[in-house]
């Protein structure tokens, strides 16, 4: 055994072992679907043992998968009271939206440099949108959601913005969660992939624009894009107390 090598194994004795974090992570995707999609409900309880019947596997990365969703918030109590979903107050779901805007400015605005070089391909987030006209036709609302985020974090990979990507990475179960909510989202899943669809059309026009884009033009259209059905249904509400 070389020196060097001797060298690196001696710096990492006081290091754990890594664990495999894939099949934990895809227990917590599922457990943050089960919650956008209503399956869990604020306060109820979240059992390990029950998870790990459901998805044929051990406690060790159910509770792993519950570990992570805690430290983000997502799930409340642990030690020997368990695990409960959080319920997301309006300081908390304000928060994220602020977060989540700052971060799909950057992402966008850079998405659309290397979409105009040609270093990325906007037809990419025709998948996402494809899917999402198969899960309004399957009348399917986890593909739905699912499929919404995809549409954002293709953005993201088209970004080549890793630093900003990595930390949108790090709420996108709380995008999932808080924009699946009725007062952000349209009961209508065809009408959801129409509102991307429009969106892509907006992207696609600015790539031919002599101006860059600034991080405030893409906020903006976030903004509205996000907001879409928001405001719609206060413009409602307002309208029908009027």
């Amino acid at each position: 055994m070389t020196t060097a090598r001797v060298q690196v194994q001696d710096a990492f004795d006081d290091f754990p072992l890594p664990q495999r974090a894939s099949l934990a992570t895809a227990i917590a995707d599922s457990v943050a679907e089960a919650i956008a999609t209503g399956h869990l409900e604020p306060g109820e309880r979240v059992i390990e043992t029950a998870l790990a019947e459901r998805f044929g596997v051990s406690r060790v990365p159910i509770r792993e998968a519950l570990k992570v969703l805690h430290a983000q918030g997502i799930l409340s109590g642990g030690g020997h009271r368990g695990y409960r979903v959080a319920a997301f107050d309006l300081k908390t779901i304000d928060k994220v939206f602020e977060v989540r805007l700052a971060l799909e400015a950057f992402l966008l605005r850079d998405a659309v440099e290397r979409w105009r070089s040609g270093e990325a391909n906007i037809a990419e987030l025709d998948a996402a949108i494809k899917h999402m006209d198969a899960a309004a036709r399957a009348d399917d609302r986890r593909a739905s959601l699912r499929a919404d985020v995809e549409f954002h974090r293709t953005i993201c990979r088209a970004s080549g913005n890793l630093i900003s990507s990595t930390l949108w990475e790090a709420i996108a179960r709380h995008v999932l969660i808080i924009f699946s909510l009725e007062a952000y989202r349209d009961s209508n899943l065809f009408a959801i992939a129409d509102q991307h669809r429009a969106f892509r059309d907006f992207i696609a026009s600015t790539l031919t624009m002599r101006k860059a884009l600034t991080v405030e033009d893409c906020r903006l259209a976030l903004e509205d894009h996000i907001l879409l059905v928001a405001r719609a249904k206060r413009l409602k509400k307002s309208g029908a107390k009027a």
